[in-house]
């Protein structure tokens, strides 16, 4: 099977996911980025009160909150909530999250059950820890600044 027809056939829960910060429209932004900085995870996903994902706030927003100068006690999430935001089913296929990594440089991607309620976040980690699992004797890992193994030479 080829690569991207894996991708076509897997669904999305078989990507390695994160548990998702969930905040709701409200929350101020200290919060949120205090939220972020504890759990170490780069995004907050915004959630209405049934648990549907309504937007994100990702470390892209935290710098654009800087470059405004504005206070983070008075603003809120959904102010600064990156435009790049998809929400997908985790039945859906693995090729979806790539294209939205690839085509709209999504850097994450909220994964939702069949009723649109939050699961988890993934995106490029997750697709990277999915291809070093899954193709680990396909993709061939190899230190920064070595010499590919072809152009070693071996013997005297």
């Amino acid at each position: 099977m080829s690569f991207k027809e894996e991708l076509r056939r897997e669904p999305i829960s078989c990507l390695p996911m994160r548990d998702a910060i969930k905040v709701h429209t409200g929350t101020l932004l200290r919060a949120a980025i205090a939220q972020m900085r504890s759990k170490s995870l780069g995004c907050t996903v915004i959630v209405d009160y049934s648990g549907i994902p309504l937007g994100i706030f990702t470390e892209h927003s935290v710098i654009a909150v800087l470059q405004k100068n504005v206070t983070l006690d008075d603003r809120t999430v959904e102010e600064f909530a990156d435009p790049g935001f998809f929400a997908l089913k985790s039945s859906e296929p693995i090729s979806r999250v790539w294209d939205a990594i690839e085509r709209d440089e999504a850097r994450f991607v909220c994964v939702t059950d069949d009723d649109g309620k939050l699961v988890g976040v993934t995106g490029q980690r997750g697709l990277a820890e999915y291809f070093a699992d899954c193709f680990a004797r396909v993709v061939t890992v190899q230190r920064l600044g070595s010499t590919p193994w072809m152009h070693q030479r071996e013997g005297a």
